[in-house]
């Protein structure tokens, strides 16, 4: 399905399946607004499609671009490939297929992601390109997302990209940052912003673990997600603590949102039901990750967005936001891109 709005005008990878990670809270919020890219997927005639009518200038900003980024090998039905479509083990394969079904490599995003905003004249010298993505190293290696962005999108000698992410991927920067953001945007250039959350499934599966460089045994992914999940499950955070006010955030963000995950867990007459359980538990952690910090980057946006002069500084703006899933990287492991 092709749709043009007036407001969230197009989405590259439009997969609708977000809304099927349920788990044990409610589903993700029915109201983002998507199209799809040129190359078509076999799930986007089940798109749904929102038409909100908007100013002429609002009609500028595109998003939220709903894709889901991963490292999975499992491909849709499309002309866009990645340059190298990664073997991973079966475990990994089902995890990812089971809970983020739908989701392409890296380069495959990044090629369609090319592909379309060629199409409106995003050029590296008239794009400045914005991040918010988790702080964790996984999410900036050579192969990641926002790399490769970076490579497709900016100047190739002196391009770079304005980190305006914290903790879990959410926009902590805030109005200063968003300011100091735009300032930076080429004359009557265009805006990129990439964002979400991330998640790692290790190579047996996990949902939440993740295999690193240099480790004996997979670790967290996402720490302050799954951090804050934990903290809940244990009753909620402590007293604040000035030197950790971006966990505290996420914490009270997800709070309303975990409610009936968190009490469908406590009262389980068994709840170590397996990995499966587990696995949809972190799961509908991170898509409830993406709802909180689609909708604060969204405000920020659009807040900016209508104050005076900003369309005589800006042409067009466009969000990119998903869910990054980590595969496990290190010795005897299949590596490379997200």
């Amino acid at each position: 399905m092709k749709v043009q709005h007036r407001i969230s005008a197009f989405s590259l990878l439009f997969l609708g399946s977000l809304d099927n990670i349920n788990g044990f809270a409610s589903s993700p919020s029915g109201n983002r607004k998507a199209t799809s890219l040129d190359v078509k997927s076999d799930v986007e005639d089940n798109a749904g499609i929102a038409t909100d009518l908007v100013s002429a200038r609002e009609a500028r900003i595109m998003g939220p671009l709903s894709a889901i980024f991963s490292t999975a090998g499992l491909m849709l039905s499309t002309g866009a490939q990645p340059a190298q479509a990664m073997p991973s083990s079966p475990d990994f394969d089902t995890s990812i297929r089971t809970f983020f079904p739908g989701a392409l490599p890296n380069s495959s995003i990044v090629l369609r992601v090319a592909k379309r905003l060629s199409t409106r004249n995003y050029r590296p010298y008239n794009t400045i390109l914005g991040s918010s993505l988790c702080s964790d190293e996984i999410d900036s290696t050579t192969l990641s997302l926002q790399d490769g962005l970076k490579q497709a999108m900016a100047v190739k000698k002196d391009g770079g990209v304005f980190n305006l992410g914290g903790l879990g991927g959410v926009p902590f920067v805030g109005k200063s940052g968003f300011g100091a953001f735009l300032s930076h945007v080429p004359e009557s250039g265009k805006v990129l912003i990439v964002y979400g959350p991330h998640v790692g499934i290790s190579n047996d599966g996990v949902v939440g673990k993740v295999e690193r460089v240099g480790q004996n045994k997979p670790s967290t992914s996402c720490g302050a997600g799954i951090g804050a999940y934990k903290a809940l499950m244990k009753g909620g955070r402590g007293p604040n603590d000035k030197f950790d006010f971006q966990e505290e955030f996420i914490i009270d963000k997800l709070e309303p949102r975990l409610r009936e995950l968190v009490a469908a867990q406590n009262n389980s007459i068994n709840p170590a039901l397996g990995v499966v359980l587990k696995n949809q538990a972190v799961a509908t952690v991170t898509v409830n990750m993406f709802d909180i910090i689609n909708e604060i980057m969204e405000e920020q946006v659009y807040t900016a967005a209508r104050n005076d002069g900003f369309w005589d500084k800006v042409s067009e703006v466009t969000l990119l936001g998903g869910i990054v899933v980590n595969r496990g990287h290190g010795s005897g492991l299949v590596g490379g891109e997200d």
